[in-house]
């Protein structure tokens, strides 16, 4: 099953019994009912798997409690660190958590039970307080034993029917997906953000590959800001043919995203002796000093939160912050978790951590830090991510890579926030494995990729007054025009010439037409003429539109197709020569109203329409250019806009071509009449043309004035860098 499979019915079966069980409990709360039966099935199972040792005859399940000798149980919590009985199995609890009557009461006995099965024994403090969240008893169920019992039972029977077999060898981190899905579309009702608890699993594992890189073995992986634990199990993912000799070291805050972590542990098949998460504030409560130093360190802490910072003046000594001489400020602790990192870290090692971007250029204490991390050689790389790879944020983060082991005093910064380097997935970016290889191609070889990725030299970032901003060493590339203003002032004499002979032109055409007041054209051809006002229907044959077939509408997007078909007063397709019927093409002009009474003028005697009608009216006689009625009937458009059925297709009915009437010059002589008409349509044709391309010419001419003005501006505020500084 691929990941995206298994997350879709992850997802789909989790919110099924999210929204159909809860009911009046809130969203935030009910998470914790959820995830924690998930972890109780996982542990059953896992314990069974222990314990029947893959010996097919032997079904631990089915075993009664009295046959487990206190050696047998003895020796399971030395290995697992824990002991379930056979009627404590989550299978067990299932088959009957719908008639049940004592189901909330059994699963607090049996949760009970488990963790005080391993006090005494190393691993009580891994055990201790992991259903602490799931309270059986707690009136958030329900004010009554029965509706307690009916919620549970739902959610047993819910968690029951996911089927992803081995947990630890799905494709997805399947409790951390339930977790951040669960957080997804809960976080609004507890006013909190699923990226302060969970990592994305394609950051992650860029995370754990940049903190691991070329180690061949390591002693521990640590994360000071733990969450779900997410960032140390994609370390195990990605590197189980690694040695990580003594295991997995976090800290988390909350206190229920703490013991989520240590469920994400076991979970993940990571035995209690092999992690060691820990409750409290790392930055003023820190644990594992004795542990230290960490060959890698991966962490996506907080962004900008507060801590106590100046306010307890014994921190300026401690270990970890004293070399830097200042303190991150009380508003922004972000410093305050590179800084913990830095000095958790091994010579050999790396550490990678998630940073909000302000901290690379903002001044005061973070440049004074900045100072200190770049002069003592401690910045590997800077990477800059893509927006909106983080739930909950849109935020485009960075990467901050430290080591103690550098060969040279330059800094990387890679800039991978632009397309090609993530994939867009429903509303959230993703890196694929592909984008994750090709980031770590560049970290690994440290050249300098065009507008991607530069080594700087330190001597740079010091004169730059120690700005870690990747923008500010890797320039995007200019995809700005390039303009020759010799060629493009030329360009615009010459279509300032055009326009001229345009306008000269249009001017003959209106010296020569003549007015109400001189004696032009419409004097001279018109004048004394007699005029017969025809209805159309007398003038004009009016032929309907003829529907497009199935088999020609899959014919409609050929490019060099000539006839356009309209719907809703929109082109939508078109039907090239060869698929329209011989018998409905006429070389012959007609006139064409479409929808909303719109009129064009084509060659065709019947027009095709796809969905809405389309009528063409074409000449009764030689004597009438249809063009000259063309004209006509655009200056009365608007009178055939505004008529019809008042539905969404006006056209000029039957009674209309009855009653509106067009011009007819000299009836009495064909000839001349005709004449008559073909001069007005040639006089308006040439006007037409030159107006069309007058405005081409006056678009084009803006278009290229506005280049010459931005030319001319970037000229006039482009002062040497030197200046500005002074």
């Amino acid at each position: 099953m691929t990941s995206t499979i298994q997350r879709a019915e992850l997802q789909s079966k989790i919110w099924k019994i999210a929204n159909d069980v809860r009911g009046a409990v809130d969203g935030w709360d009910f998470k914790q009912f959820v995830l924690g039966t998930l972890f109780y099935r996982f542990i059953s199972e896992n314990f069974t798997n222990y314990i029947e040792a893959g010996d097919d005859s032997v079904n631990y399940a089915n075993l009664p409690d009295s046959v487990i000798t206190p050696e047998i149980k003895d020796d399971a919590i030395k290995t697992k660190g824990y002991f379930i009985y056979p009627s404590q199995l989550f299978v067990n609890i299932a088959k009957t958590a719908n008639t049940n009557t004592n189901l909330n009461t059994d699963l607090k006995a049996i949760f009970d039970a488990i963790e005080s099965s391993a006090n005494g024994y190393p691993s009580e403090q891994d055990i201790k307080g992991l259903f602490a969240d799931f309270d059986t008893t707690s009136t958030r169920l329900g004010n009554t034993v029965e509706n307690k019992n009916s919620r549970l039972a739902a959610v047993i029977k819910g968690v029951e029917e996911l089927n992803f077999g081995n947990f630890e060898k799905n494709q997805i981190d399947l409790f951390g997906d339930a977790y951040e899905f669960l957080i997804s579309n809960y976080a609004a009702n507890a006013g909190k953000s699923g990226g302060e608890f969970f990592t994305p699993q394609s950051v992650s594992k860029l995370i754990a590959q940049l903190a691991m890189h070329k180690q061949t073995t390591v002693n521990k992986i640590y994360d000071p800001a733990a969450g779900s634990g997410s960032l140390l199990l994609q370390a195990k993912k990605h590197f189980d043919n690694h040695i990580i000799e003594e295991g997995f070291f976090g800290q988390e805050i909350n206190h229920t995203t703490y013991n989520l972590a240590r469920m994400n542990m076991f979970l993940h098949n990571i035995n209690y002796d092999k992690f060691n998460i820990a409750l409290g504030n790392t930055l003023i409560d820190p644990h594992f000093g004795d542990d230290k130093p960490f060959d890698a360190i991966v962490s996506n802490p907080p962004y900008s939160v507060n801590w106590i910072g100046s306010d307890d003046p014994t921190l300026i000594n401690d270990d970890r912050f004293a070399p830097a001489g200042v303190l991150a400020p009380k508003s922004k602790a972000d410093f305050a978790f590179v800084l913990h990192a830095l000095s958790y870290l091994s010579a050999k090692g790396r550490a990678a951590i998630v940073c909000f971007p302000g901290i690379f250029y903002r001044g005061g204490a973070e440049q004074k830090i900045r100072k200190y991390l770049v002069d003592n050689n401690f910045v590997e790389s800077v990477i800059s991510l893509a927006p909106n790879l983080f739930y909950g944020t849109s935020i485009a983060v960075n990467i901050l890579v430290l080591s103690k082991s550098k060969t040279d005093t330059k800094t990387q910064f890679i800039d991978v926030s632009g397309e090609g380097f993530f994939q867009k997935v429903t509303n959230n970016n993703v890196l694929t494995d592909k984008h994750i290889e090709k980031i770590m191609e560049m970290f690994d070889s440290k050249a300098d990729v065009a507008h991607v990725a530069k080594s700087v030299d330190y001597n740079i970032i010091t004169k730059n007054d120690y700005n870690l901003t990747v923008s500010e060493y890797v320039k995007p590339k200019d995809t700005q025009e390039k303009i020759d203003i010799d060629e493009l002032n030329k360009e615009i004499s010459d279509i300032a010439d055009k326009i001229d002979s345009l306008r000269a032109e249009i001017d003959v055409i209106v010296k020569n037409i003549g007015s109400e007041s001189g004696m032009g054209f419409i004097e001279n051809l018109l004048d004394g003429i007699e005029i017969e006002w025809k209805p159309i229907s007398k003038a004009l044959i009016r032929t309907k539109g003829t529907k497009i077939t199935a088999e020609q509408m899959k014919k409609l997007h050929n490019n060099q197709a000539p006839l356009k078909i309209f719907a809703g007063g929109k082109t939508v397709a078109s039907v090239d020569y060869k698929d329209i019927p011989e018998k409905d093409v006429n070389r012959e002009p007609s006139i064409i109203v479409k929808s909303r009474g719109v009129i064009e003028f084509e060659y065709y005697d019947k027009p095709f329409s796809h969905k809405n009608e389309m009528w063409s009216y074409h000449s009764k006689n030689e004597y009438l250019d249809i063009k000259f009625i063309y004209y006509f009937l655009k200056i009365n458009e608007p009178y055939f806009q505004n008529i019809g059925n008042r539905m969404q297709m006006p056209q000029i009915s039957t009674p209309d071509t009855e009653k509106f009437k067009i011009p007819i010059p000299c009836p009495r002589n064909p000839e001349k009449s005709l004449e008559i008409q073909k001069r007005i349509v040639c006089i308006l044709d040439t006007f037409t043309e030159l107006k069309v391309n007058l405005e081409k010419e006056l678009e084009t001419e803006l278009k290229a004035r506005g280049k010459q003005y931005e030319y001319y501006r970037d000229m006039l505020l482009t002062f040497p860098k030197d200046n500005l500084n002074a």
